[in-house]
């Protein structure tokens, strides 16, 4: 198993670095690129983006596709690697930088908002078994993201955001209220269950009372 980062976050601001790449010559960003350029907040912030275009607005279906790279970051938050790996043809992912600019000039100041709410402090809630704890938050609500469920998508990938600034910059707070959304999460899922069941039972109730 790999080493867990340190305590303190890297230099530089999240935002300057997402800026920067917008500004790079070459015609096309890949997945691998931005990685490469997010090093040690690679985790946090693969969460983090990957969650906010998922709140944009996709065709039925389309969350599950979005969920398949949640997850593979979210179990390696888990098992604590250092090191992010996602598989080469995810890696080799691209857009153009034109689109890239474009997407991140809407994204960019609701990005430093945060930003500017978000500091190191206990630290000690974003390493160790604490975050293999945020990790594990971020698997259900990976699932839950990808599951046909009305407001489904808004609350999970609003979660998986503060929890992914939690990790980026070693904020304890932020990972309390990402895990006391979870909380909320799972408590709104298991109402949606209840009144689904609810909802069947009385459809089957009513069908046998019609046969009789």
């Amino acid at each position: 198993m790999d080493h867990e980062p340190p305590d303190s976050p890297p230099p530089g601001l999240f935002s300057e670095i997402l800026t920067g790449l917008g500004e790079r010559a070459e015609a096309r960003l890949t997945l691998a690129t931005l990685i490469d350029a997010l090093e040690a907040r690679a985790f946090g912030a693969g969460l983090t983006i990957i969650a906010v275009i998922s709140l944009l607005p996709w065709p039925p279906g389309s969350k599950v596709v979005f969920s398949l790279p949640l997850a593979l970051i979210a179990t390696e938050v888990v098992l604590q690697r250092r090191k992010l790996w996602l598989p080469r043809w995810l890696l080799d992912l691209s857009l153009s930088r034109v689109r890239y600019a474009a997407g991140l000039k809407r994204l960019i100041g609701p990005i430093r908002r945060i930003e500017a709410l978000s500091r190191p402090r206990l630290t000690g809630l974003t390493v160790g078994w604490m975050r293999s704890v945020i990790g594990l938050a971020c698997l259900f609500l990976t699932v839950m993201l990808a599951l046909p469920i009305p407001f489904g998508d808004v609350m999970p990938a609003l979660t998986i955001i503060v929890l992914g600034f939690a990790l980026m910059q070693r904020d304890g707070l932020a990972a309390l209220v990402g895990l006391a959304g979870t909380v909320i999460c799972f408590a709104y899922l298991v109402f949606v269950w209840e009144a689904v069941m609810h909802l069947f039972a009385v459809a089957v109730a009513w069908v046998l009372a019609r046969a009789t």
